[in-house]
């Protein structure tokens, strides 16, 4: 421990550092009737009231209270980069907390906080007075330790996301999704440098920005819900490297073009969930790390101290209402301040099981209807039936295809083959209802993302084309196909990440090569047309029919030999037009002329009409693959068939 009252030479650098260019526009709030901008009222209040609440808050038109936790603090100021600055006091009823309240400021007015600490271990490498980011900002300037002010208010549409169960799910990453139009990659697989591409900015837009006149494509495809990766101020590649928890992050863009993105996306019908990372910190460039001057032993100070590090960064001090305070303040913002319509939480299981039941149970209090998702490796139904989470993502799916495509873990042996696939079809065992799993057969961003160059864990990271022979060769290609719509037609919900609706090949990462690549949809690619065709097809039956949403299943065929496997799904109703069945065949065979006899589980002399076949032409498979005109189940309740390789199909009752 080090004290100190004079400022070294580093300190003064640090005082006058990183006065960088910055595009926040300086926007006075308006004055109006009663103190409101825009209907909003001052002082601002939460639906969620927090004990420890710090932060910036707009008490009035120009006016802003600051708080921070600085237990170690002895003097503590902020600074505004205008030249003006203002003193906090201790609160004498919280002896850890600053506050202070500002008046003259204005939206885009940058800050950061100066304090003096008590216990310095910071005085060798920064001296007797410390430099920091507010903890709390919902803006920061990526390369220095600004803090931005951002507007209390913003014009949100009414929007009524689609329930629970109807979700069909995008997954992408906002810094690789949109187009580079100068670097934009060939059509051919290419290695590249592995430089992150994921923050250049096209003819002066931002990435929020570029993302948002992009968001069409997803709608197009048919799908309701985007998942975005983590958007939060990180310090790593892909997301998952918190610098700190409520800052948008400052090389996408900024939090009101962020708010611009969730409103088109409303706009086009597209609920918004957000990726949290609440388990830890980040190991890179992290603003939390000794925040007040206090570390000994390399601790990480008040944010981190008495906890492990994970291969991602050192666990927060879960230990500690202030941090469990910080914590839910996060999810508090997104929801309020972003109008999110669900958060995903990353790694569960590197958390306390009783603060996840508080968090959900107080998420839920609060804001009813706001979907938590949670990820937990391996999956455990607990998540949902005792950690109070809605859905859970559903890992295995993706690994027990790959058995049955590779014939490895039992999926060489009919049997087990067969009872895999029951298993993704009808989720894994203890998860109470449709929504509660999320399938993405052919794969995540987990499963698709490779950042060491195509190698990591002995190059199994790929797009799923790719790890079946490449999108050149028809069989991956007919494969995927058939995989995408199987879990189309199973209970959970369905996830695809992008760059799979494209057949992309390779692996994804932020760099030129393996972004999200466009041309393939300028160039009008026909492999990407013909997925693209399917995956919207699809994603249009699950949509307008009841039956494939509810949580009805049975199993009405199994025939191991030949890796055939039938099921049927239906509304409460059980309605003509409402009852569906589908059949998946994993394999080589292929009868013609209706050729194959397979059970309906719906009584006799009932008529079926085939409404979609993965193998269909326009998709890349052939003409006359299909069963044409309606099939009348015999005596035995069977129907007969055309079945084509690799394929899905579905019959609707009529």
């Amino acid at each position: 421990m080090t004290k100190s009252t004079h400022k070294t030479q580093h300190e003064t650098q640090n005082e006058t550092q990183n006065k960088t260019q910055h595009e926040t526009q300086n926007i006075p709030l308006k004055e109006s009737d009663g103190d409101t901008f825009q209907g909003s009222t001052f002082p601002l209040t939460h639906a969620w009231p927090l004990a420890s609440s710090c932060g910036p808050v707009w008490i009035s038109s120009s006016q802003v209270r600051f708080r921070v936790w600085a237990p170690h603090g002895e003097k503590v100021r902020i600074e505004f980069e205008k030249g003006t600055s203002a003193e906090f006091y201790r609160e004498p009823n919280a002896p850890h907390f600053w506050s202070a309240d500002v008046s003259q400021l204005k939206v885009g007015d940058r800050y950061r906080i100066v304090l003096s600490s008590s216990w310095n271990d910071c005085y060798h490498t920064e001296g007797a007075e410390l430099i920091r980011r507010d903890p709390y900002a919902r803006q920061v300037d990526f390369d220095s330790t600004w803090c931005i002010l951002t507007a209390p208010h913003f014009d949100w549409l009414e929007f009524k996301p689609p329930a629970y169960n109807e979700l069909i799910i995008y997954e992408l990453h906002v810094g690789s999704f949109p187009p580079l139009h100068d670097s934009t990659p060939p059509l051919s697989d290419k290695s590249s440098p592995q430089h992150d591409a994921s923050s250049v900015r096209v003819d002066g837009k931002s990435v929020f920005e570029l993302t948002t006149e992009r968001l069409g494509h997803i709608k197009e495809l048919g799908f309701n819900c985007i998942q975005l990766m983590p958007v939060t101020e990180f310090g790593g590649i892909w997301g998952y490297n918190p610098r700190q928890l409520l800052a948008v992050h400052g090389k996408w863009g900024s939090a009101q073009q962020f708010r611009q993105l969730i409103n088109r996306a409303h706009s086009l019908g597209l609920a918004v969930v957000i990726d949290v990372v609440l388990n830890h910190g980040s190991a890179k460039l992290n603003s939390l790390w000794n925040w007040d001057g206090y570390g000994p032993h390399n601790c990480g100070g008040i944010y981190f101290e008495g906890e492990i590090d994970t291969p991602w960064g050192r666990r927060f001090a879960f230990h500690k209402w202030e941090v469990k305070e910080y914590l839910k303040a996060a999810c508090r913002m997104w929801i309020e301040e972003y109008h999110v319509d669900g958060l995903r939480f990353d790694s569960v299981h590197n958390m306390p099981w009783n603060l996840l039941q508080e968090m959900t149970w107080e998420i839920k209090r609060y804001y009813p209807g706001k979907i938590l998702i949670a990820e937990i490796t391996p999956e455990n139904p607990a998540v949902v039936n005792e950690a109070g989470f809605d859905s859970c993502w559903i890992h295995a799916a993706h690994f027990d295809s790959l058995k049955i495509m590779r014939g490895h873990g039992g999926g060489n042996n009919p049997q087990t083959r067969l009872s895999l696939l029951k298993s993704m079809i009808n989720m894994h065992r203890g998860f109470p209802r449709s929504c509660s799993g999320i399938n993405s057969m052919l794969g995540s961003h987990d499963q698709c993302g490779d950042r060491h160059g195509g190698h990591e864990d002995g190059g199994c990271h790929r797009y799923y084309v790719s790890r079946l022979g490449g999108r050149n060769n028809w069989h991956a290609r007919a494969q995927v196909r058939m995989w995408y719509a199987l879990q189309a037609m199973s209970r959970g919900l369905p996830m695809i990440f992008m760059g799979t609706e494209t057949l992309q090949g390779d692996w994804w990462h932020v760099d030129d090569y393996h972004r999200f690549n466009w041309r393939l949809i300028e160039e009008r690619d026909s492999f990407s047309e013909q997925m693209m065709n399917c995956v919207r097809d699809v994603n249009m039956l699950r949509l307008r029919s009841r039956g494939l949403t509810s949580e009805n299943i049975r199993f009405v065929h199994e025939d191991p030999e030949n890796n055939v496997l039938g099921w049927v799904r239906w509304s409460d109703e059980g309605a003509a037009g409402n009852v569906f069945l589908c059949v998946a065949h994993p394999g080589e065979n292929e009868w013609a002329g209706n050729g194959y006899a397979i059970s309906t589980g719906w009584g006799a002399n009932r008529r079926w009409l085939q409404v979609f076949n993965s193998q269909a032409q326009s998709y890349g498979g052939w003409d006359g693959s299909g069963t044409f005109g309606e099939l009348a189940s015999d005596r035995e309740e069977k129907i007969r068939i055309n079945l084509p390789k690799w394929s899905l199909l579905v019959f609707r009752l009529q």
